[in-house]
């Protein structure tokens, strides 16, 4: 699966879901990478939609589990 993430994320959605498995809100990762936070909030759909998940829980799951990025 790590193969699959790593395949079907962009390089700023990587950086994004690594922001969101830290728990951080969209605001918050808007601020810290410069960008707005509709922009995050599309960022986000997407990678639910190329993650099969439903929401942030289940996308940071995937992303922790898979890439063995533990959250510090």
């Amino acid at each position: 699966m790590e193969a699959t993430i790593s395949n079907a994320l962009t390089k700023r959605e990587k950086e994004i879901i690594a922001e969101v498995s830290k728990g951080l809100g969209d605001k918050e990762i808007a601020t810290k990478i410069y960008i707005s936070p509709a922009t995050v909030k599309t960022h986000v759909k997407n990678i639910y939609r190329k993650l099969g998940v439903r929401n942030r829980v289940e996308a940071s799951l995937k992303y922790i589990i898979y890439t063995d990025h533990f959250v510090s």
